[in-house]
């Protein structure tokens, strides 16, 4: 999602305590001066002196906006979300059009699960600050969150709207464009690739030529560009690889982009990588040079138009070959990329996909490794054995679940089998999200007993929640990635619809690959017709939550090895071809002319 605010961690769960109310006079300073230590004692992450000093400012000038600001943003940046709303409260009790506080109210109440506030805030920031840049960007975010997909692109087009050459934006819309259903997929490609023109023109006049040994045989240095290398789904595809990558013939650069802390994850992903750079901190300028100077030849970005993307970057050709991966399930829009790895499961007509690509297809046996997790609980069985009813569960983002997909299962929990649906979805956690989802089902027809609403959780939790349910549905027109796989893991099988983009024949491949392919519908009505027949006769089931791992476990989705040396025979390909174009005699201007006719 949108990144709010950049927060700071702490290196102990130190609290942001309110000192005493007075101070002795023979202490007081000018509230400049106070205010310069208080912030010199944030940077050294010292939040209790930050307070005592901004307190004091308050003591000399009771309405201080920086003082009233921080005494209420330290306690969130430490993730004391109540005393930080206290203290945004006093703020705003002073000085309630304060355009700063205003927005960390509405931050506070969405990490507090409390969207309905933080959007009412945002729209009484709105008011107060009409061109405030990204106040409709974060009104779009909460939307998001709510699966109100319309209000959401709404927002970002009045984002948009405020500043039309701010690329981040409409970034921001792209991304977001994937979930909804709201356009065709002609409509989505033509905003991507107006995106990716609009900025492939700007940095046009900023590239530079390659000197780039062109040697054909020699070893090839990969560079992956990716916010993602630590606790986050992309890393569950990039460790086998990673794992299994050739250094000699093939040495790979890791280009950690993301502002986070490493995390353990991170750890784990750098023992298997010998150049890692973390570069979080250049701007894409530099980030390319930086590039350059690595004299990396096929650059790899695993981002897409998601959070911490380096698009920017790529635009300025920084590598000799570019390449899109698995991390984002569409085209980036940029003709700078000039291939993107697919596979027959999700692009299954090459002719017919490559006319919503930018890029040039580049098919692989498979597109990607996954690697399950190692504290994986073992597989028990189906639970409908024990209740007597099948128990279905949505784990994807609730940003996924179109108004479509919500009538669809409210059709399969309206049969007379009465199944019931466990949903985890974030902010699943607060009674305000719980009663908005439930109350969406029984406006439909169910009756409320029926669903139960959780929130996301640490992987190993999440993980022995499949112990209570019977089989997922997969949300549509955008379908589980990491989250299917999971599913699949713990012999959980999936109903799916097949889509026409990538984004919606993950899952179904998947299911093909693992041998259950009569889980996939190829309409909504198979869809309902399907979960229905399931949850009248179950007792499949109980084979194939026996055996679904193992199916996945011979699979190529998680054989490494074989990844690994299908990507590098892919990277070299594509050298051969490059060196081959680079060495070609450049056409004289009548043979360009005789060749290609001028076109009216």
């Amino acid at each position: 999602m949108f990144g709010w605010l950049k927060k700071r961690s702490a290196p102990a769960p130190e609290r942001a305590d309110s000192p005493p109310a007075t101070q002795p006079a023979a202490e007081l300073v000018s509230p400049e001066t106070l205010t310069q230590l208080a912030f010199g004692h944030m940077s050294a992450r010292r939040w209790s002196e930050a307070m005592v000093a901004f307190h004091r400012v308050l003591l000399l000038e009771p309405r201080n906006p920086q003082a009233l600001f921080q005494l209420a943003n330290i306690p969130g940046l430490l993730g004391q979300w109540p005393a930080a709303r206290q203290a945004c409260d006093r703020g705003l009790a002073l000085i309630s059009d304060h355009a700063d506080l205003l927005t960390l109210s509405a931050h506070i109440a969405k990490e507090m699960g409390e969207y309905e506030l933080a959007l009412s805030t945002l729209q009484q920031l709105a008011d107060a600050h009409p061109n405030l840049p990204t106040t409709q960007l974060r009104m779009g975010d909460v939307f998001c969150i709510l699966g109100r997909g319309a209000e959401a692109i709404a927002a970002f087009d009045r984002a948009i709207a405020q500043d039309p050459e701010e690329l981040n934006r409409r970034s921001v819309r792209l991304y977001f464009l994937n979930y909804f259903g709201l356009g065709s997929r002609q409509s989505i490609f033509e905003a991507h690739r107006s995106w990716g023109q609009m900025i492939d023109e700007a940095w046009l006049p900023l590239r530079q030529p390659h000197d780039n040994d062109l040697t054909l045989e020699r070893p090839l240095r990969i560079g992956l560009v990716s916010g993602d290398l630590r606790t986050h789904a992309v890393a569950y595809f990039i460790e086998g690889y990673l794992r299994e990558h050739d250094d000699e013939k093939f040495p790979l650069h890791c280009f950690d982009v993301s502002p986070h802390p490493e995390d353990d994850r991170t750890a784990q992903l750098r023992r298997y990588v010998q150049h890692w750079h973390r570069v979080a901190a250049l701007s894409d300028d530099a980030l390319a040079t930086e590039i350059r100077r690595n004299k990396i030849d096929v650059l790899v970005d695993l981002s897409g138009h998601t959070m911490h993307n380096r698009l920017l970057t790529f635009t300025q050709r920084p590598a000799p070959i570019q390449v899109s991966w698995f991390g984002y399930m569409n085209t980036t829009g940029l003709t700078s990329i000039d291939y993107r790895f697919t596979d027959a499961g999700v692009d299954s007509d090459p002719t017919t996909a490559q006319h919503y690509y930018t890029e040039k297809l580049f098919y692989l046996p498979s597109l990607a490794c996954f690697a399950p997790d190692a504290r994986s609980p073992a597989v028990a069985p189906p639970p409908f054995l024990k209740r007597g009813r099948v128990r279905f569960i949505s784990a994807n983002q609730w940003t996924k679940v179109t108004d479509e997909a919500k009538s669809l299962w409210a059709q399969i929990l309206c049969d007379e089998s009465r199944p019931s649906l466990k949903i985890l979805a974030l902010g699943g956690e607060t009674p305000e999200f719980q009663l908005a989802v439930i109350s969406q089902f029984v406006a439909l027809g169910v009756n409320a007993e029926q669903i139960e609403v959780h929130p996301f959780m640490a992987l190993p939790e999440f993980l022995a929640r499949f112990d209570e349910v019977d089989v997922a549905l997969d949300t549509f027109p955008y379908g589980g990635g990491t989250t299917t796989l999971h599913t699949i893991w713990m012999g959980v099988p999936i109903i799916a619809l097949e889509g026409e983009t990538e984004l919606g024949r993950a899952t179904p491949a998947m299911l093909r690959a693992f041998g259950v392919p009569d889980f996939v519908a190829h309409t909504t009505d198979e869809y309902r017709d399907k979960a229905i027949a399931i949850a009248r006769n179950p007792e499949r089931l109980t084979e194939i939550r026996a055996n679904l791992r193992q199916r996945m476990a011979e699979s190529a989705a998680v054989d490494a090895k074989s990844l690994a040396r299908n990507v590098e025979g892919a990277f070299r390909t594509m050298w051969h071809t490059y060196c081959s174009s680079v060495n070609e005699p450049q056409p004289t201007a009548a043979s360009v002319t005789s060749t290609h006719p001028t076109h009216d």
